[in-house]
């Protein structure tokens, strides 16, 4: 896990901003099909998924920082693990992984993210309480997107989930951000009262 300090959290705060933009570039190469290739695609989908499976490690290296209940790192861990098996199966049928799988996948995935939000209830620290449950938020207001889009268009909802769920997925590092800046600010108290204690002694 990566280590959680005040240049690690500015590097990652650095990298969630980098993901937002990709997103947005993403929404809108889908939305004009301005995508060179398919190859192409594969390869930028690709750089964005590692992005988004680093920026979620370093939320559980975040949890476990502040000495949260492991129930909650293993949570967050089985769902992005499932979500990048799932990616894979999806993005490369046949060379990693049986686009057969996806289905499956899918449903577990499922399952895991209603998991994730249970157990970031569970989170005690007052100043991440919050942070981490809009987190978990977030990823509700996507899967809730889908749902709506599959009921309003069930013959063709394929097209707007795939082009506006990139878009709504910007939550999710709005989210991130809201967290780093309040690990950010705790580090920086924290620090502050170490080097108060030390003048002190």
């Amino acid at each position: 896990m990566l280590k959680v300090n005040l240049k690690t959290n500015q590097l990652i705060f650095s990298a969630t901003i980098v993901f937002m933009v990709l997103l947005i570039i993403e929404f809108y190469l889908k939305r004009n099909g301005l995508f060179a290739s398919h190859l192409l695609y594969h390869y930028y989908s690709t750089f964005i998924e590692a992005l988004y499976a680093t920026l979620i490690f370093y939320l559980i290296s975040i949890l476990m920082f502040f000495g949260e209940k492991t129930a909650i790192s293993v949570a967050i861990t089985w769902y992005i693990c499932l979500d990048i098996l799932k990616f894979l199966a999806g993005e490369w049928p046949g060379k990693i992984l049986d686009f057969s799988l996806t289905p499956a996948l899918g449903i577990l995935t499922f399952v895991a993210l209603v998991y994730v939000l249970i157990q970031l209830f569970r989170v005690n620290n007052k100043y991440i309480a919050l942070p981490f449950r809009l987190f978990g938020f977030s990823f509700l207001a996507v899967v809730v997107f889908k749902l709506m889009i599959a009921i309003a268009f069930p013959l063709s909802p394929g097209r707007l989930e795939m082009e506006y769920s990139s878009l709504l997925l910007i939550l999710t590092p709005l989210s991130i951000l809201y967290i780093l800046k309040k690990v950010t600010d705790i580090i920086k108290s924290q620090n502050a009262q170490s080097k108060e204690i030390g003048i002190l002694k």
